[in-house]
């Protein structure tokens, strides 16, 4: 009984291991001095298009901001201000100071497509979540986005993150990168594109590779 008593715990520590290293959300936007600091690690600066997981820490100094959205609530944060930020499971909890924060639901479609957003290491899962796989052709993939493109800012980046990972998983590298280099062109030098086309070209290299 002392064994299966030992075992069951070992499994519950494995699940629970497992679950804590689900991919919550996505940073789609920062600006300032903002730090993430992950279980047991050093705080480090916080680049647009991370993934954060459920009990990272994000930092934020004075006059810096950032834009969160979790995967499984479609819930799109933009934080203001100094303080300390929890990731939750669905949201985010102040720890420290008093940011401001605007929040908005975002589509189902875009949500689960920004999910499937390549992470810097290459991983294109999305831990424990589960999310249907794109069905949809590329004529529709591109008629989403030019609604959405429609709807949003001109500095809103959303639907261009909504075509990119479709265009990734539909394989239209190509396009991909013809989309990126139209980003590119229209913004040039900005901080937050060099981030993008290096997960990108790195997630395409190893799709391409894998293929062969």
């Amino acid at each position: 009984m002392l064994k299966v008593a030992c075992l069951g715990t070992a499994l519950l520590a494995l699940v629970s291991l497992t679950v804590s290293a689900a991919e919550v959300g996505l940073v789609t936007a920062v600006s300032g001095t903002v730090k993430l600091q992950e279980e047991k690690m050093l705080a480090g600066e916080l680049k647009p298009f991370v993934k954060v997981r459920a009990g990272d820490h994000l930092l934020m100094e004075a006059a810096s901001g950032l834009q969160v959205v979790y995967f499984e609530s479609a819930r799109q944060e933009t934080w203001q201000g100094a303080g300390v930020l929890e990731v939750g499971d669905g949201s985010s909890k102040p720890l420290k100071g008093s940011p401001q924060v605007q929040v908005r639901t975002l589509p189902t479609i875009l949500v689960r497509q920004l999910a499937k957003t390549p992470s810097p290491d290459g991983n294109v899962k999305t831990g424990m979540i589960r999310l249907r796989a794109l069905s949809s052709p590329l004529e529709s993939v591109e008629k989403e986005y030019a609604e959405m493109r429609r709807e949003a800012g001109a500095g809103d980046r959303k639907p261009e993150l909504y075509l990119l990972a479709s265009y990734f998983e539909l394989r239209e590298f190509d396009k991909l990168e013809a989309l990126l280099a139209q980003m590119n062109e229209q913004t040039p030098g900005a901080p937050e594109l060099s981030a993008l086309n290096a997960l990108y070209y790195r997630a395409v290299s190893a799709a391409k590779s894998a293929a062969k």
